[in-house]
């Protein structure tokens, strides 16, 4: 076992044993929780509500009469919660916990539904309002400066991420044992894949605050960075191509490997095939194992998608996406994302794209050849 592996598995065992604890230390209540919804929706319609704990997805559901709806039961933590309903597609994103809740609405506008309650909610309620103002201040710059979200040394993204990292921190330190706080961390920095802000309000939370799962989250996406530089082993993978047949990461040892993560919705993705598969012809006999790895929950769109692209080198697909153990594992939290190993096993470069890839190869392979 690689000593990168050994510290994931590590890793993992801490954020579960952490997360198990939670029942007797933060944000339960025996009595549990009730949702109540004062609901204008036809009879008999279905309210769901869906969350995520520990890996597994867990759900409940009633159905509405004469306009009322209840909810009830006993949660492990504050969880961030999906409800949805059984008449159209609109969905109500809520911080749910162990307390009363109250809804009140129509299904017609689902999404807007009033809430009431629960102090986790409210809490991010209020972050998530703060954020969007922000982001709303943003694109009305961009709009009246005719700049592109691109720019990343523009005055209005410099900016804009100013005040998004001013009002996570001062958000986390005020309230440092909410779960809402792990959250607004979440939210602010690693969707948009900020290590090292993400480590900074981490720091912040109090113990008590550091024993939720969402927390847990953070802790490993710092961690797996930190393990996923330059020099340390990368980690295993094993997974099946088109043809059923096994590949295994380990087994490429003697050769360079080059893993592009990348998914048939992804568009950037979809954009850099053309030079891979340029460099692919340019350099399939110079000891490099070319790699494509699909984070496609369809099997059907993955296949088309390789069709379409032209993509001839192995293809291998992770139907867990995303939220599974391998996209954890490399800490990847955006696409596309690659990474380059040597012949050893060991991480030469990761989120290379578009000419700067295509001079790490050529520096790489020529030198060797």
């Amino acid at each position: 076992m690689t000593n990168y592996n050994k510290v994931t598995g590590m890793l993992l065992f801490q954020l579960f044993l952490c997360v198990g604890v939670l029942n007797g230390i933060t944000g339960f209540k025996s009595e549990g929780f009730i949702i109540e919804g004062s609901i204008v929706a036809p009879e008999g319609t279905g309210i769901q509500m869906t969350y995520q704990y520990l890996g597994k997805t867990i759900s409940d559901s009633a159905r509405v009469k004469d306009n009322k709806v209840i909810l009830k039961g006993v949660l492990p933590q504050a969880v961030l919660c999906t409800l949805s309903n059984s008449v159209n597609q609109q969905i109500k994103i809520i911080v749910a916990q162990n307390e009363r809740i109250r809804l009140s609405g129509s299904v017609k506008g689902f999404y807007s539904i009033k809430v009431d309650g629960g102090s986790e909610n409210d809490l991010f309620s209020v972050f998530k309002q703060k954020s969007l103002n922000i982001t709303a201040d943003y694109r009305a710059q961009l709009s009246a400066t005719k700049e592109t979200i691109y720019n990343k040394s523009s005055a209005a993204y410099i900016r804009f991420h100013r005040r998004v990292d001013s009002l996570t921190r001062a958000f986390v330190g005020k309230y440092p044992d909410a779960v809402a706080s792990s959250l607004a961390i979440i939210n602010s920095h690693m969707n948009s894949t900020d290590v090292l802000k993400a480590e900074d309000c981490y720091n912040l939370l109090s113990e008590r605050g550091k024993k939720n799962q969402y927390a847990g989250r953070i802790k490993m996406f710092v961690d797996t960075d930190k393990a996923m530089k330059v020099g340390n082993s990368a980690p295993e993978l094993v997974l099946k191509d088109l043809n059923a047949r096994v590949f295994k990461l380990s087994a490429q040892r003697g050769k360079y490997v080059l893993l592009d993560f990348w998914a048939s919705w992804c568009i950037p993705c979809r954009e850099e095939h053309p030079l891979l598969r340029k460099l692919y012809h340019d350099f399939k006999n110079d000891g490099i194992v070319f790699v494509s790895v699909s984070m496609d929950t369809n099997d059907k769109n993955w296949r088309n998608a390789i069709e379409k692209d032209q993509l001839v080198w192995r293809q291998l697909n992770d139907p867990s996406a995303m939220g599974g153990m391998l996209a954890a594992s490399y800490g990847i939290k955006a696409l596309p994302f690659n990474c380059i190993i040597d012949p050893e096993g060991k991480i030469l470069a990761t989120k290379l794209r578009g000419q700067d890839l295509e001079n790490f190869l050529v520096r790489l392979l020529k030198k060797d050849n």
